[in-house]
């Protein structure tokens, strides 16, 4: 199964710029102004703005996050569709400018290229390759279908050598490359009104938080699927949620870099949603993401929470 995303439904997919523009694809007729209960509940995005973290030191918001969260940012719909129910939601993405040394590091491990010892190995393999797609074709012309099926058989095997070869020939600069671009990006999520469940994947550990119906620190290590290739990298979440929710742990199975099934866990949890709650705030998301567990547990500790935890109205 994959990691990304059950997360959210509407809480990574939407932000407060697509909540204004679902008053654009209003019916004719339908346009009107906001209500004064409807102005001060989208007001409430300031509360989320002074909550968010701050960059980490050394760290910068890119520019669209900057947007957000400048005092002229204009973050009141020009006007609403009828009645339904109301989000709010402000995500935020922060980056860790790369220096000039790590940039020159990258250079050098790009340009070193592979081992000379284990790139031998794969030049051996390469010719073995060659001289069995040789053989392969002699026994197509002479339509000897027992040695072609025996042939193509060490073919792959053959394969499966050159590819594991050629990837631990290029282990050593891939790693130093790995480790110049690893922890260059961060995520902020907060949101009002989500009406989709939120997933925490990666052994759950539980945070106490004052008022939280539940908070979790998860560690998802990166997945493969069986040819070794890599389909979700790893990442580290805090998920705090505020509300009436419905909490459950499931087991998951994920497939390790060497080809192995490892068991682990991730917990669900699911909002208690009334239709007719209009501007009431039902519940708040807090979803703070980065590459490892230090980065996003110091953006959670950073995260003003019992300011997100007033707004609740029960």
């Amino acid at each position: 199964m994959k990691r990304r995303y059950i997360i959210v439904i509407l809480f990574s997919g939407l932000s407060l710029a697509s909540t204004l523009a679902r008053a654009e694809g209003c019916e004719e007729g339908d346009q009107r102004p906001l209500t004064a209960a409807e102005k001060t509940f989208f007001a409430k995005f300031t509360v989320l703005r002074s909550a968010v973290p701050k960059a980490p030191a050394g760290w910068q918001l890119n520019d669209d996050s900057q947007a957000k969260m400048a005092a002229d940012f204009d973050y009141l719909p020009d006007y609403q569709c009828g009645a339904g129910n109301f989000y709010i939601g402000l995500g935020l993405t922060y980056q860790r400018p790369i220096s000039q040394a790590d940039s020159d590091r990258e250079m050098a491990a790009m340009r070193a290229g592979p081992d000379p010892a284990k790139q031998k190995k794969v030049d051996a393999l390469m010719a073995e390759q060659q001289a069995m797609m040789q053989k392969m074709m002699d026994a197509a012309q002479k339509q000897d279908y027992k040695a072609m099926e025996a042939l193509g058989k060490q073919n792959d095997a053959i394969g499966k050598q050159l590819a594991a070869a050629q990837k631990d020939a290029s282990s050593q600069s891939r790693a130093t490359m790995d480790a110049v671009q690893a922890d260059r990006e961060a995520k902020a999520d907060i949101a009002i009104n989500n009406q989709g469940d939120v997933v925490c994947y990666g052994s759950p550990k539980v945070l106490k938080v004052a008022g939280a119906a539940a908070a979790y620190s998860c560690v998802a290590p990166a997945a493969f699927d069986s040819e070794g290739n890599q389909v979700d990298p790893a990442r580290a979440e805090v998920m705090v949620v505020f509300g009436k929710y419905a909490v459950q742990s499931y087991d998951w199975e994920r497939t390790t870099s060497d080809g192995k099934t490892v068991k682990d866990s991730y917990v669900q949890m699911k909002p208690e949603w009334d239709d007719k709650a209009g501007t009431k705030i039902q519940n708040i998301t807090v979803d703070l993401e980065g590459d490892n567990q230090v980065r996003a547990e110091g953006l959670y500790k950073d995260t003003n929470l019992a300011s997100l935890q007033k707004l609740i109205q029960h």
